[in-house]
């Protein structure tokens, strides 16, 4: 697998983390943390969001997808929300929708500018912060205030200490939803600093037990390396189950129906019970097809 991702990126650690727990080999593609981005773009059509994973010519929008294809590979289904109950698919969607934004919020503005004008170029921190404010204002969920989100923020560490007796959140062995809980706490204590753990050793030692999954074996490439991969492969072949929806050979487009709104244009060619895929030409590597979750995505016929 071939991850575009850019080092701070909350959901980029999240399936960095779960590569190390899955002993997987991976080729890193680093690419800007805000568009354009040229190493990720002529793949995925204007997807905004990161990361982005990509086997041949084969291109995985959402991290959720992505921890599917890392299920799939590893032969560890409880990494992928498909591959677990009710209760922890639910919860795995709690930490990486609500939380996760309550999270962010939750962070004192001034200090979330330190700590990038710390990490990034002046100039680079400047257009970062105009970028995610043009995605709130476009956010279908309205944001909590600072002052909601610190409540919701603090219940919810207080939830993860009652629910550690065992050594992961729903049994003895981590799942997804062990790793969307991570990534939040990841971004409040890599990215902003903050401590968090005074009082909640459950958390505490949990969160240390899954940091020591390191990032499994990562190889740096450059983006001409990932543009090869396409070029040299063709798509995965799709099965005739796949094709009998009623759009099957339209074009079509498709975008997150939250935030990062920015829709991929192509001809759809598939649709499982979790993903669309659609089929566009991307330049000199010729045709890819690109993969989006169904939940929380949403799929226009194009006149």
């Amino acid at each position: 697998m071939i991850l575009h991702h850019y080092e701070l990126s909350p959901y980029s650690e999240k399936i960095r983390l779960m590569m190390g727990y899955a002993g997987q080999s991976w080729q890193s593609v680093i690419c800007p943390e805000m568009p354009p981005r040229p190493s990720v773009d002529p793949l995925a059509g204007g997807y905004r969001r990161i990361p982005v994973a990509q086997s041949g010519a084969d291109v995985f929008c959402d991290s959720r997808l992505i921890c599917e294809e890392i299920a799939g590979a590893a032969g560890k289904p409880e990494l992928a929300p498909s591959g677990v109950d009710a209760a922890a698919r639910d919860f795995a969607k709690y930490c990486e929708d609500e939380m996760f934004l309550a999270t962010v919020v939750s962070i004192p503005g001034g200090l979330m500018l330190r700590q990038a004008f710390r990490k990034m170029p002046f100039m680079r921190a400047c257009r970062f912060f105009i970028d995610r404010a043009g995605m709130s204002r476009k956010a279908a969920r309205p944001a909590p205030t600072p002052a909601q989100a610190r409540v919701m923020f603090d219940a919810h560490i207080a939830d993860l200490e009652e629910r550690l007796h065992r050594g992961f959140l729903f049994s003895d062995t981590p799942c997804v939803a062990d790793f969307c809980a991570y990534h939040t706490l990841w971004f409040k204590t890599v990215v902003a600093e903050q401590e968090i753990f005074e009082d909640l050793p459950r958390l505490r030692t949990w969160y240390h037990r899954m940091t020591a999954f390191g990032h499994g074996k990562r190889r740096e490439i450059d983006p001409d390396n990932a543009f090869a991969a396409a070029r040299d492969s063709e798509p995965r072949p799709i099965g005739d189950n796949q094709r009998n929806h009623v759009l099957i050979g339209q074009r079509v487009s498709i975008g997150p129906a939250d935030y990062g709104m920015d829709a991929v244009e192509g001809t759809l060619v598939g649709c499982y019970d979790n993903r669309w895929v659609i089929s566009r030409e991307a330049g000199d590597m010729g045709t890819v097809h690109v993969h989006f979750p169904t939940r929380g995505y949403t799929v226009r016929e194009l006149g």
